[in-house]
Formats: structure tokens, sequence, C-alpha cells
């Protein structure tokens, strides 16, 4: 019977042992290959931004870059009305393993746009001069560089603390059906 005495005891050490387990096996999250970029993560931008006497300057750039060249998007203001600044003469100046000397094209009013040879896991000087008419400004942004590109692809499905996490529930439930076919040899005897 199910209810004997002895049954319910066997039972529940059986459920006990079982529901110590579980906690081994519990992870934050599956893992089936490499963790999903998200377009968020993918798009994400590096903000340089610096203010001088006459312009303000905020020069974007992606994180990783797929190909050899990465493109660098600039923004001109002027500093007392934050209007955008059309008809400027931009240049930025990268300053790393060599020098690249670009000259932005401009897009829209206050919008340029470059592309540059940025090596991974390199560092940039980055420098930008701007002059309309009489006005210049020099200006340093900081340091530009691009993240390495860890390919995910190649990621195996479980990770090791998962694993280790079922070894052990599995060990603990053999221990456990050990224990019980041993006691239950010493009943019967």
């Amino acid at each position: 019977m199910l209810f004997n005495g002895m049954k319910v005891r066997r039972v529940s050490v059986v459920w006990m042992c079982a529901l110590l387990a579980f906690p081994a096996l519990a992870h934050e999250g599956e893992s089936h290959g490499g963790p999903a970029v998200s377009s968020g993560a993918r798009d994400a931008q590096h903000v340089l931004a610096a203010t001088g006497d006459v312009f303000e300057v905020v020069l974007k750039h992606p994180e990783r870059s797929e190909t050899p060249k990465t493109l660098v998007r600039i923004w001109v203001a002027e500093t007392e009305t934050n209007a955008p600044v059309s008809g400027a003469q931009v240049e930025l100046t990268l300053t790393g393993s060599t020098v690249q000397k670009l000259s932005p094209r401009m897009l829209s009013a206050g919008a340029y746009e470059a592309e540059a040879l940025l090596e991974p896991e390199t560092e940039w000087a980055a420098v930008v001069t701007v002059t309309r008419g009489n006005d210049v400004d020099v200006l340093a942004l900081g340091t530009v560089h691009l993240e390495e590109d860890h390919d995910t692809s190649s990621a195996t499905g479980a990770t090791g603390s998962w694993r280790w996490g079922a070894v052990g529930g599995a060990s603990l439930l053999a221990v456990v059906g050990a224990w019980w076919s041993a006691r239950r040899k010493k009943v019967r005897t």
C-alpha cells in the first residue's frame, strides 16, 4: 500500500534527494551556443565630445566594425547657440600606430561623415579642427578604439557549471539509490 509507513518514508526520502539536486541544475538561462546579439548591442556606439570657444563637436563610431573601414560621424554646433554649423571645414586627425588625416564630407547642416581605417584593440587619439571663416577651434576628443569582435558561433551548448551541476545531481541520486537499496536488503534479512 502507498500509505504504509515504510513506503511513505521511502518515497519522501527519494523526493527529498531529488529536490536537493534541483538547485544544482538551476542556472540563469539556457545556453544554446553563444548569446544572441541584440540589434541594440550590435549598433552600440562610442561617443566622444568636446566644447571649444566657438564650436562644440560630438564624434560617434561603432564599438565593432565588420569591415576594414569604420564609419565615423561628427556633429558640429556653435557653442553659444547650439545651432548646427554648415559650410565649415572639418578635419579629423587620428593618431595611433599611424596618423590619419581625414576630411569628413558634410551630410547635412552640422553632420559630417568619414571612413577611418581602425584596427581592433588599437587606441587612436582623436583631434578635430573646425574652421569657418575666421573662426577656428582645435578640439581634442579623447581616444577612439574598436573592441575585438568575439566569434560566438563556435560556443558549446552547455556551460561547464551546468555540466558539473548535472554530474553532482546524478551522483547524489546514485548515492541515495545505493543507500536505499542497501537499507532495503537489511530490512528483508
